[in-house]
C-alpha cells in the first residue's frame, strides 16, 4: 500500500468528526472566522522532519500534530471548558492514535497547552493546542502487503499439510 500525508490527515480527520459528532473538524488555516465556526478542532501537520529509515523503502517522518481546540467565548466558564475540551481530544489521540494500520506508530508526548483567544463580547473564541509526536512511515513498501494469517492450527506430522486441523476443529485428546 503507498501510504501518503492526505491519508494520514482524513483519517485523523474523519476519526475526529466520528468521535465529537457536533464540533466542527477541518484544517487549520489563517484567515478562519474562529468565533464563527466554534466548537472547532482544527488541524494542523506543524513539522514534518524526515526519520529513521527501517529498511523497508518507506520514507520515516517524525510528525508534530496539532489539533486546535476552539470554543465560543459565549460558552459558560469557557476557560474551564476548553481545558476540558483539550483533555477529552488528548485522551481520544492517545486511545486511538493509529490512525493509518501500517502507517502510523503510536502517538508520543501528547502536550496540551494554551493557544490563542479573543475576548470580544460578540466574537469571542478561548482555544488550547493539543499537539503530539508521531512517526508516519510513507510510501509503499519494497516488501509488498503483509501476509494475514488467521487462527491456530496443529499438526500431528507438520511436513503433511492436510494433517493440519484448525485448533477449533481438532479432537480433544
Amino acid at each position: 500500500m503507498n501510504y501518503s500525508i492526505t491519508a494520514v490527515h482524513d483519517a485523523i480527520v474523519a476519526a475526529l468528526k466520528s468521535r465529537f459528532p457536533k464540533v466542527t473538524v477541518k484544517s487549520y488555516e489563517s484567515g478562519l472566522k474562529l468565533h464563527e465556526i466554534a466548537p472547532a478542532c482544527l488541524l494542523d501537520f506543524e513539522e514534518l522532519p524526515s526519520g529513521t529509515a527501517s529498511g523497508e523503502g518507506r520514507y520515516p517522518v517524525n510528525a508534530h500534530i496539532a489539533i486546535h481546540c476552539i470554543l465560543g467565548c459565549e460558552v459558560s466558564l469557557v476557560q474551564l471548558q476548553v481545558r476540558e475540551f483539550a483533555l477529552a481530544v488528548s485522551q481520544f489521540i492517545d486511545e486511538e492514535g493509529l490512525w493509518v494500520k501500517g502507517c502510523t506508530e503510536k502517538a508520543k508526548r501528547i502536550d496540551a497547552m494554551p493557544g490563542n483567544f479573543s475576548n470580544e463580547t460578540s466574537m469571542g473564541y478561548e482555544s488550547w493546542v493539543v499537539s503530539w509526536d508521531q512517526v508516519l512511515n510513507l510510501g509503499e513498501s519494497k516488501w509488498g502487503e503483509e501476509e494475514v494469517r488467521e487462527g491456530i492450527a496443529f499438526a500431528v506430522n507438520p511436513d503433511d499439510e492436510p494433517e493440519f486441523v484448525s485448533v477449533k476443529d481438532a479432537p480433544a485428546y
